[in-house]
């Protein structure tokens, strides 16, 4: 890393990542992309429901539609007149007009000039009525959230085939081994990473001017933040975990900025065992998450790739803080 105006001392993580935010736009401009092309992606605008879900009454077994209120009383030995011959619908069946229920296909005799219910059924018993999946208008992901597989039933019964979304584009100049890592890391959070120089951000091995030369962190005391033909970049070093401490410090809230993306909730846990940390530094330890809910840390400031593959979010102990006793409460980051 080379470059002019670089201060000679480490800089808080914060400070540095204040200064790459202002360095960046604000989140990218919204795309419209099928569904399926969208999944994992932010949502730039709020999705609900445009009318209700179902939209008529349906059934939901097999049986004969009818008015739950024409069966009341009904029994075997008191068999209940209908006034009109019920409808035999199926499994995913419109109900008709007036019919609310299902009857079960053994539950209705003809027998003389009526049909006779020998059981009373409740409204909505065999059937789903309308809007009962989803009221019109409801809210199905507010944007700013992730588009999930989850949400495709909901969004197949609304007939939504199109979304907005918003696909930040990072540039990668950076240490050519650890793109596989980098370009997976960006993709988990909806972006997309191509070799070149293009993008809102670039993620690069060097910078024309740097603005910030080393964080106030361990792991990530070898990481950059500077301008590289006017655009803003994240200077990787090669070794692994300096990079990936600069893209859990630094990459990953730009991209979720730029994706104007809801911060995700932090896990909080309970310390397994004492932690210790060096004041002055923000320590990045890999936590594990036990069956007991305590949390266990497996390194401290420093990510090994065990640790690492083993760990289900990072505990970051600020700078004043020397550590952490056994049984403390803590807010970790998901990974």
């Amino acid at each position: 890393m080379a470059g002019e105006g670089a201060p000679l001392r480490l800089t808080a993580p914060a400070e540095a990542l204040a200064r790459l935010l202002a360095l960046l736009p604000g989140p990218v401009a919204p795309v419209v992309l099928p569904v399926a092309q969208a999944l994992g992606r932010v949502l730039a605008a709020p999705l609900a429901a445009p009318g209700p879900v179902p939209a008529a009454p349906m059934a939901l077994r097999e049986g004969w539609a009818v008015a739950a209120a024409d069966t009341l009383g009904a029994g075997p030995y008191v068999p209940v007149p209908l006034p009109s011959a019920p409808l035999r619908v199926a499994a995913g069946d419109p109900l008709p007009p007036g019919a609310d229920a299902v009857l079960p296909p053994f539950a209705l005799v003809e027998d003389g000039p009526f049909a006779q219910a020998t059981e009373p059924v409740a409204p909505g018993e065999g059937a789903r009525l309308s809007g009962e999946d989803l009221a019109a208008g409801a809210a199905i992901r507010a944007a700013g959230e992730r588009l999930g597989p989850r949400d495709l039933p909901a969004l197949a019964a609304c007939g939504i085939a199109e979304v907005a979304v918003r696909l930040p584009r990072l540039g990668w100049l950076g240490p050519e081994p650890l793109h596989p890592l980098l370009a997976a890391l960006v993709a988990a959070e909806g972006g997309a990473l191509h070799h070149g120089g293009e993008g809102d951000l670039l993620l690069c091995n060097a910078a024309d001017r740097l603005l910030v030369q080393g964080l106030g962190a361990r792991p990530g005391m070898a990481v950059g933040l500077g301008l590289r033909d006017g655009r803003p970049a994240l200077v990787l070093p090669p070794l692994a975990e300096e990079a990936l401490a600069a893209w859990y410090l630094l990459g990953r809230p730009a991209l979720r900025h730029l994706a104007g993306a809801l911060p995700p909730p932090p896990i909080r846990a309970t310390l397994a065992r004492k932690v210790a940390s060096a004041v002055g530094l923000l320590e990045i330890l890999p936590v594990r998450l036990l069956p007991s809910g305590l949390a266990e840390p497996l390194a401290t400031g420093a990510l090994p790739a065990g640790a690492l593959a083993a760990a289900d979010a990072l505990l970051l102990v600020p700078p004043g803080v020397e550590g952490y006793e056994a049984g403390n409460a803590v807010e970790l980051e998901p990974l």
